[in-house]
C-alpha cells in the first residue's frame, strides 16, 4: 500500500513539474495588460531581437527591433500603415487594443475591446509579408 501511495506522489509531481514548464512558456507571450493605463505595450515576437508596439488608444502597431551589437540593426517601422477602421472613431480611450498570441508565430490577434472587432496582425521584417487585416463574422 505504501509503494503504491508513494508511486502516486511521484506521478503527481513530475505531472505537476511539467505543467509549470508549460505554463512558464505562456507567460513569456501573455497578454501584458497592467493594472495601470498605458499608451503603448511591448509585445514579444518569436525573434528574439523584436517587439510589436501597441498603441493601445488607436490600434496602431510598430515593429521595434533591437540589437546588442550593431546601433544600425536598432530601428522602428510601422507594422499597420492605417489604423483599424473603429479607431477612426475613437475618442481617446487608453487600452482600447491589445494583442493576443497564436501559435503561428508571425501573427497575432489585434483586439478591440470596446467594439469587439478582431484583427489579424501578421509581421515580417519583409514589408510585402506583413499588415493588419479584419476578420469579419461570415454571413450565413
Amino acid at each position: 500500500m505504501r509503494n503504491i501511495l508513494l508511486i502516486l506522489c511521484l506521478f503527481l509531481c513530475f505531472t505537476t513539474k511539467a505543467q509549470s514548464l508549460e505554463s512558464k512558456d505562456l507567460l513569456r507571450f501573455g497578454n501584458y495588460q497592467s493594472p495601470t493605463p498605458a499608451k503603448f505595450r511591448l509585445y514579444p515576437t518569436s525573434n528574439r531581437f523584436t517587439y510589436l508596439r501597441l498603441n493601445t488608444i488607436n490600434g496602431f502597431i510598430d515593429i521595434v527591433q533591437y540589437s546588442t551589437t550593431n546601433a544600425e540593426d536598432r530601428m522602428i517601422y510601422p507594422l499597420s500603415i492605417s489604423p483599424p477602421l473603429m479607431s477612426l472613431f475613437n475618442n481617446g480611450t487608453l487600452d482600447r487594443y491589445t494583442i493576443y498570441p497564436t501559435q503561428n508565430v508571425y501573427n497575432f490577434l489585434l483586439l478591440d475591446q470596446v467594439e469587439g472587432n478582431t484583427y489579424q496582425v501578421q509581421w515580417s521584417q519583409d514589408s510585402t509579408m506583413r499588415g493588419v487585416e479584419e476578420i469579419r463574422k461570415k454571413s450565413k
